[in-house]
């Protein structure tokens, strides 16, 4: 593609999203209205498990100084970074600043600023760039229509934005419906935290409750059936949730007390309780205890245990458990040389960890350049990823304490 009809490409996706319109289903126009901003946004902290993001073969990382890097698969233009060529070492993704979380969706990408606004790049078939009519944009553009965000997530194919007054809102393909623009998508308030998954999603509210809606064909609502739902209804039998993890056809629920519980698809064992048999209500993930983060990829799952170290379970074949070896695991098992962990994101077939010194340590398909390293080979152990210009270690910064 030639940098002349990239350019032209660029400026047309901007002057159609200006112009509305599309070939989307179009929600009514009472919910195309933005959320109400009663209150001013809280002023968007950054977190070190909001700074490192996997999907669909690549990787985002937010350095400490608010700039974002990217690599890896770029087909679509989801590494924000003005071309579709892919990239085996970080790039930074220009034109963004002040970034507090990034989010990697399966074939494009969000960032949630410092002011609450989300840019997004990649690719928008089915409308989750909150853009009208445009294939694919490779850089990043302001989503219209919402403001006051404080927390992003991205699933297979649509965006999930949790406002500052606690309700959800979201664009793509939602359910059964694809939304060019962000919309209320949930009866839900008092919300804290979201997770979106393949046509489905998560809430987790204030009370410490978790909440789902969307497709539920494997359990991965939680709500004890294999029935739709428009509606977000309540899991029942699970309380004091810290935080939520949505995979493809899986959830993971962190509780207060550093446990961690299940639900959904286990084909692949990536519910972690030593059985291949789906759940369709919260399980216990074996022999989990002091975690302090988790993370959901498509097939696998991966925690981070208070003293750093991480394990992982689920699919194995590419390497993305990072134990040395590419089989199945349908309990927990550790992942080799990570002791100082403060962030973990799975992806399709990869896996990344944000170290607490900067880097970043990669494991599984390195097809596109997934791991940041200079190599199209994959690895079942963690390799860090190169600095921008192919050599040494890159560093991402080190958050105070």
């Amino acid at each position: 593609m030639s940098k002349k009809f990239q350019v032209v490409l660029f400026l047309s996706a901007l002057l159609l999203s200006a112009c509305g319109g599309g070939n989307y289903d179009t929600p009514p126009a009472t919910t195309m209205q933005p959320p109400p901003d009663v209150m001013p946004a809280d002023e968007l902290v950054m977190q070190d498990v909001n700074r490192i993001s996997s999907k669909q073969d690549f990787t985002l990382a937010l350095a400490t100084d608010g700039t974002v890097y990217s690599w890896g698969a770029n087909y679509h233009g989801q590494l924000g970074i003005g071309s579709q060529q892919n990239t085996f070492t970080p790039s930074q993704i220009l034109g963004l600043s002040s970034v507090r979380a990034v989010q990697a969706g399966a074939n494009w990408g969000t960032a949630l600023d410092k002011d609450g606004d989300v840019w997004a790049w990649g690719n928008n078939s089915v409308g989750q760039l909150g853009l009208s009519k445009v294939a694919f944009i490779a850089q990043p553009v302001k989503v219209q229509g919402i403001s006051n965000v404080k927390a992003i997530s991205n699933g297979a194919a649509h965006t999930l934005a949790l406002h500052n007054d606690g309700t959800v809102w979201g664009w793509g393909n939602i359910n059964v419906t694809n939304l060019n623009v962000p919309t209320a998508v949930a009866n839900l308030s008092d919300v804290k935290a979201v997770a979106a998954g393949a046509s489905f999603s998560v809430a987790l509210r204030k009370d410490g409750t978790v909440w789902t809606w969307g497709r539920n064909g494997l359990g991965q609502l939680g709500t004890g059936s294999g029935f739709f739902s428009i509606q977000a209804m309540q899991v029942t039998g699970l309380s004091r949730v810290r935080a939520i993890a949505a995979g493809d056809y899986h959830v993971l629920a962190l509780l207060e007390d550093g446990t961690v519980k299940s639900w959904g698809y286990n084909g692949s064992g990536q519910l972690g309780n030593g059985t291949l048999v789906a759940a369709n209500r919260p399980v216990d993930v074996f022999g989990l205890t002091n975690i302090k983060a988790i993370a959901a990829g498509s097939y696998h799952s991966l925690a981070i245990r208070n003293d750093g170290s991480v394990l992982a379970w689920g699919e194995g074949y590419f390497g993305q458990l990072g134990n040395g070896g590419s089989d199945n695991r349908v309990l927990p098992t550790n992942v080799y040389w990570i002791y100082n962990a403060v962030a973990v994101s799975a992806g399709y077939g990869h896996s990344a960890v944000l170290q607490s010194d900067g880097r970043v340590s990669s494991f599984g398909l390195n097809v596109y350049g997934a791991l940041g390293h200079p190599t199209s080979y994959k690895s079942n152990v963690p390799v860090d990823a190169v600095n921008v210009n192919g050599y040494g270690t890159m560093n991402f910064g080190t958050l105070p304490k």
